[in-house]
């Protein structure tokens, strides 16, 4: 699967908060989000927070508000920034830094405002075989 998929004639557009309501965004994404291939990642990070992730553009992503409080954490090869709320400690989303790297923003769909997480379509993906074993 590439990342992000092929975009097509469809859109959905989301709105997701925090716990507490002090981050929230929105996004629209292609192909809609009940067709959009989300994320689920057995590394380290995405086990822990629990993860699931699609991967809107940049441009199609907006935060609305919370840029005071959002904090950020970077491990392993630091390709990309962890972005949390300071408050609650929600995991938000994801800025991917790496140089070359897709105009994209990781997007946890656990966050999402009134979303039937049943109709999501599942792609697991292995991420403990990306780049050294991270450990504490």
């Amino acid at each position: 699967m590439s990342i992000p998929p092929a975009q097509t004639s469809e859109r959905s557009t989301h709105r997701g908060n925090c716990h507490c309501g002090a981050v929230r965004f929105t996004f629209s994404i292609s192909p809609p989000l009940p067709k959009y291939p989300t994320n689920t990642c057995n590394c380290s990070i995405c086990s822990k927070n629990g993860y699931l992730l699609v991967y809107p553009f940049t441009k199609d992503f907006t935060l609305e508000t919370g840029k005071e409080v959002l904090r950020k954490y970077m491990f392993g090869l630091k390709r990309s920034e962890h972005k949390f709320c300071g408050t609650c400690g929600c995991s938000c989303f994801i800025e991917i830094v790496e140089e070359g790297a897709p105009d994209i923003i990781a997007v946890n769909v656990r966050l999402l405002e009134d979303f039937d997480y049943d109709i999501l379509k599942i792609n697991k993906v292995d991420g403990k075989t990306f780049g050294p074993e991270y450990k504490v």
